[in-house]
């Protein structure tokens, strides 16, 4: 093969790569959110540091890593965006200093776009343990998605009228965490009250 031809063939193949990328991202860009309220639900920590898959505030890893953009905290809201492959976070313990940081595995957790449509990401800290749950969408009208009778709450405080879904860590109980500090008190006086 010339070379003229061996350097048609490989702008080919990379023209081909090249061509396919927007379209295996495209079948994971959705409408969904990601959410978090240290102040409410993790009382005495302190969010150093929060990546979403290539998300970072209204920046992206690269506009950081170029040094176009400052690394701050995480973006916190909804849009049409591609979902989250991982999830890392760090934090400060302020009652004893110490730094944690955990990075969580989505891409094998997270539904397909197709049903991540209005769901939310949301990640707390409890104990110095990361919780990831899947909140889902919902309506007051039909009562879509809300806890089904009998079922245990999950998740953060203020979605426990909902069948909200623990990602990470994996096997932990079911289990209403965080909330307003005098919600968390009389939920946790009420744990202890049975027998």
């Amino acid at each position: 093969m010339s070379t003229a031809m061996h350097r048609l063939w490989v702008l080919l193949m990379v023209s081909l790569v090249m061509s396919t990328q927007p379209a295996c991202s495209e079948d994971r860009v959705v409408f969904h959110g990601l959410d978090y309220n240290f102040a409410v639900n993790s009382p005495g920590v302190e969010l150093l540091d929060c990546l979403y898959g290539e998300m970072l505030g209204k920046h992206t890893r690269q506009e950081v890593e170029s040094g176009r953009a400052r690394r701050g905290e995480c973006f916190n809201g909804a849009g049409t965006m591609l979902l989250g492959d991982f999830l890392y976070v760090k934090w400060r313990d302020e009652a004893t200093g110490q730094v944690y940081e955990d990075r969580v595995d989505l891409k094998s957790r997270l539904p397909s776009a197709k049903e991540m449509q209005g769901q939310t990401v949301y990640f707390l800290v409890d104990s110095n343990q990361l919780y990831v749950y899947l909140i889902p969408d919902r309506d007051w009208d039909t009562k879509r998605n809300h806890l089904p009778p009998g079922k245990p709450a999950n998740g953060p405080d203020i979605y426990a009228y909902l069948d909200v879904k623990t990602l990470y860590p994996d096997n932990a109980p079911p289990k209403v965490r965080g909330g307003r500090p005098n919600a968390r008190a009389a939920r946790e006086a009420a744990e202890r009250a049975k027998p």
